[in-house]
């Protein structure tokens, strides 16, 4: 009976193509649910192509759930080819209709841009109808737009309340932002003991942030005894895992002498933080390249590195990258290109990057010369570096 059931249904889906209020006009509810449940039921089994199959029958019927979980298959490339725009249309679809999950993919997708447009305003808008329905996942998302600003007035007070709802459902990325805020101070009591408690929770789920936290915690003694030991162990843990943040803590830890103490661990855990374009990582390998104590002497390298960094928005980096321009180390010799990195450096407030602003302007490097106040004192400020920019 059932499967005469799907070959009705497939017959029926292609006499109607995507319309699917001529399906459901041909199948009840209660039809849809049990194609629906054979899906669910296929995907259990590993079969992803017949629950995708069947997931695509009830979706155009109008079955909500199947319309969110048919958007999941396109979304992953579950049993079908993955398409962002055909997975954001089925969400949209459910999310309509009320399907909660749905509605947090909705605002998911609207965040990063997967199949549509990146509009965080209308993400803000989709996680709030999940969040309003108990979505743990959708309270953490609305709780992270208000604590980075995200389309929405910053506002650690109501981040907070937003990670509290998820937290206490145990949402471990809530739990980790939740920790954060009472390890700062954010919008609640500066509290050590509970940003270890949280971060704790966070990590028993296996959080990589939560991870690397606690490690943390453990590192500095932050509501807890500092114990070496165990902060290597947990910065491993999501190392290991690929957080590039965790890679490059555990390099300085192996580079430390009551640490690690291990230069080649620490070289390894470098790179592997640097090709994850992890900025710090990358600035530290230009450094040790191009100072020649830690690795062998090659300014080419350091230079590579120091502009991987830079081109990131480091501003040590920017300023290093400058001043081997400025000299010509590891690269030609370009006083133009050394101000160019000098100012964007000294934008983000970079002592040694407005000195050595100032002492181009005082001596025509790379920008005519200016004996005014800012090159007489050797320094630049934020106002002048502004007019530099402008004018290269």
């Amino acid at each position: 009976m059932r499967e005469l059931l799907s070959i009705i249904l497939l017959l029926l889906s292609l006499s109607v193509g995507a319309n699917p209020l001529s399906v459901a006009d041909s199948v009840d509810g209660d039809s849809l649910e049990v194609v629906y449940q054979r899906g669910v039921e296929a995907f259990k089994n590993n079969d992803l192509a017949g629950a995708s199959s069947l997931f695509l029958e009830a979706a155009k019927g109008g079955h909500a759930a199947a319309q969110y979980e048919y958007g999941l298959c396109c979304y992953n490339g579950e049993g079908v080819e993955a398409d962002y725009d055909e997975a954001f249309a089925w969400f949209l679809k459910s999310a309509v209709q009320g399907n909660a999950d749905a509605q947090f993919s909705v605002g998911y997708c609207q965040e990063n841009g997967y199949g549509t447009d990146v509009s965080p305003v209308d993400a803000v808008d989709w996680y709030t109808k999940a969040a309003s329905q108990g979505n743990a996942d959708a309270e953490c998302a609305v709780g992270v737009c208000y604590y980075s600003g995200l389309g929405v007035e910053q506002s650690y007070a109501a981040a907070v309340e937003w990670f509290k709802r998820a937290a206490e459902q145990g949402n471990a990325e809530a739990q980790s932002y939740l920790g954060s805020c009472y390890e700062n101070g954010y919008a609640v009591a500066q509290d050590d003991d509970e940003a270890f408690r949280w971060y704790s929770k966070a990590a028993d789920r296996g959080n990589l942030e939560g991870i690397y936290n606690l490690a943390s915690c453990y590192e500095w003694g932050i509501g807890v005894y500092p114990d070496g030991n165990v902060a290597m162990e947990l910065y491993e843990k999501a190392a290991e895992r690929g957080l590039a943040i965790a890679q490059y803590a555990l390099a300085l830890c192996y580079l430390h002498i009551n640490l690690g103490n291990d230069k080649e661990e620490a070289i390894d855990w470098l790179y592997e933080a640097a090709s994850n374009d992890f900025a710090d990582a990358q600035y530290m390998l230009g450094r040790m390249y191009s100072e020649g104590d830690v690795l062998p002497k090659d300014a080419e390298k350091g230079v590579m590195w120091l502009s991987q960094a830079a081109t990131q928005g480091h501003a040590d980096a920017q300023c290093d990258l400058g001043f081997c321009y400025l000299t010509g180390s590891g690269t030609v010799c370009n006083p133009s290109t050394a101000v160019r990195w000098f100012v964007k450096s000294a934008l983000q407030e970079n002592a040694r990057a407005r000195h050595y602003m100032g002492v181009c302007c005082y001596e025509g490097l790379g920008i005519g010369q200016d004996y005014g106040s800012p090159a007489k004192s050797g320094g630049l400020s934020k106002k002048f570096s502004q007019s530099v920019e402008e004018k290269l």
